[in-house]
């Protein structure tokens, strides 16, 4: 049985114009209509048109335990900065508008992650120094959660 992950980190570069290339081997999942906005902790998100309007109603369902403020929040981090994009079939390159670029400060050297169904485009150096932040964060996660036991499961050798 082949496992077909989507998930990694992905080294790749922005180039001139604005373009980042995605890795062929997640293409196929990320395949038409797309949605980019700006992520968390100064990243770019891309997701499925279908991941999108998940997200958005669950930020609609979820409206009635934030204040005004944190509904606001959200709506200008994320939904009011959205658009629609797509993979350049040819190149494999995706367009990343000019102010979401500058809101994660992208530069030449950039690292994509596929994480949940969606992408993120992080500035390499700021991504090493916040996985340095959640490094220490999964180490006390698990201490809390206790040691992984990697034993055989039934029918494995």
């Amino acid at each position: 049985m082949a496992v077909k992950l989507l998930t990694g980190t992905f080294e790749s570069t922005l180039d001139d114009k604005g373009r980042v290339v995605i890795p062929a081997s997640l293409r196929d999942h990320y395949k038409g209509e797309l949605v980019i906005t700006q992520g968390q902790d100064f990243c770019v998100w891309i997701m499925t048109s279908f991941a999108y309007e998940k997200f958005l109603k669950y930020i609609e369902s979820s409206a009635s335990s934030l204040s005004y403020d944190e509904y606001n929040a959200i709506q200008y981090q994320h939904i009011a900065p959205a658009q629609l994009t797509e993979i350049d079939e040819k190149n494999g390159r995706v367009s990343l508008p000019s102010a979401i670029r500058s809101y994660a400060r992208l530069s030449k050297e950039c690292l994509i992650l596929s994480i949940n169904g969606y992408l993120e485009i992080w500035n390499a150096d700021a991504y090493r120094a916040h996985s340095t932040e959640m490094q220490i964060k999964a180490r006390e996660v698990s201490r809390k959660l206790g040691p992984f036991r990697n034993t055989p499961v039934e029918g494995n050798n």
